[in-house]
């Protein structure tokens, strides 16, 4: 294994998932919706105190998210059901616009990541929002995108990003991509940039590095665990349906 270099640092509402499925606003559990019936629709959504508008096809949303497959069920009788317009009053457009070309496109691409010290905090606020949308599939891709781009570019994120993922408001306490940060400062050779940084890392993050540190044995050290899908999917991905990256390929 090459000898380790030291990274760099790059500088609503609570909705019941319906268990039952009315068309336009949901599909079948487990089932993949035939792309024609995912464009008939066009929802304006509004984001942030501005307002700024995207028009989305509401059965893509639906298709993706549990969040809006709710708040658009004719069945539940939300206001939003019977609008062409939805409100999320504390996303930022920018996360917005960015979860959007997820969707449609599957692609995490973005200049500010691809730079040479890459933006990790536009992937930590797009997983928050993505959390919050209960869109699984794009949470999941963050992690692999932010494994990859790690090992790529040889960096870790900054302070400031500590403090977005485990500081007040930020990422789920439990989640998988907690546990991939601290993972990247316990495997990469950070020791030098987290004791001489200028900027204050979150003392939240510092307390589960060095217990991450402690907990590790001699037969870990070598084999950084993002690096390995299976157990990239079990540490850091999350599945509702408990199955796993493997088992979704196998139903292909």
């Amino acid at each position: 294994m090459p000898a380790a270099t030291e990274p760099q640092s790059s500088t609503t509402q609570q909705i019941t998932t319906p268990k039952e499925n009315s068309f336009p606003c949901s599909f079948p559990r487990g089932s993949t919706p035939p792309a024609r019936s995912l464009f008939k629709t066009i929802l304006t959504v509004t984001v942030g105190e501005e307002k700024k508008p995207f028009l989305v096809h509401r059965e893509v949303l639906c298709s993706v998210s549990p969040f809006f497959a709710a708040a658009l069920n004719p069945s539940y009788d939300f206001r939003e059901s019977r609008s062409s317009n939805f409100h999320l009053p504390s996303a930022r457009p920018i996360d917005f616009e960015y979860l959007v070309q997820w969707i449609y496109t599957r692609t995490l691409t973005h200049e500010e990541v691809a730079a040479p010290h890459p933006a990790y905090f536009r992937l930590i606020r797009l997983w928050i929002l993505a959390d919050e949308l209960q869109v699984e599939g794009c949470k999941n891709a963050i992690i692999d995108f932010m494994a990859k781009t790690a090992d790529e570019s040889n960096s870790v994120p900054t302070p400031d990003d500590t403090v977005t993922v485990f500081g007040e408001g930020g990422v789920r306490e439990g989640s998988g991509l907690r546990a991939l940060v601290v993972d990247l400062f316990a495997w990469k050779k950070t020791d030098h940039l987290v004791e001489g940084h200028e900027d204050t890392w979150d003392e939240s993050f510092l307390r589960l590095l060095v217990a991450r540190l402690k907990r590790m044995n001699w037969h870990e050290k070598g084999h950084a665990p993002w690096r390995n899908q299976i157990t990239r999917c079990r540490l850091y991905h999350e599945h509702n349906d408990q199955s796993t990256c493997g088992d979704s390929e196998k139903k292909k």
